[in-house]
C-alpha cells in the first residue's frame, strides 16, 4: 500500500524533514509513505491570498488525481 502525503512547500526546515523521516520509518513494511511537495505560489504585498490558496489547493487536488 502506498500513502501519499501531499503538502505545499519546499525546502522544509530540518525538524520537519526529521519528523517526516521518523514517521515514515515507523510505518509498517507493507505501507510506503511518499512525500509530494507542491511548490507554493509566489506571494507579493498586493497578492490576493484567497486566490493563491485556491490555486495551491487546485494543485494539491491535481496531485491527488495523478497519484491515485
Amino acid at each position: 500500500m502506498q500513502i501519499h502525503l501531499i503538502a505545499v512547500g519546499n525546502r522544509m526546515p530540518t525538524w520537519v524533514e526529521q519528523g517526516y523521516e521518523e514517521f515514515a520509518r515507523r510505518m509498517p513494511p507493507e505501507c510506503r509513505l511518499n512525500l509530494i511537495e507542491i511548490p507554493p505560489v509566489k506571494r507579493t504585498k498586493a497578492a490576493d491570498i484567497k486566490r493563491l490558496v485556491r490555486q495551491e489547493g487546485e494543485r494539491m487536488l491535481e496531485a491527488c488525481l495523478l497519484y491515485t
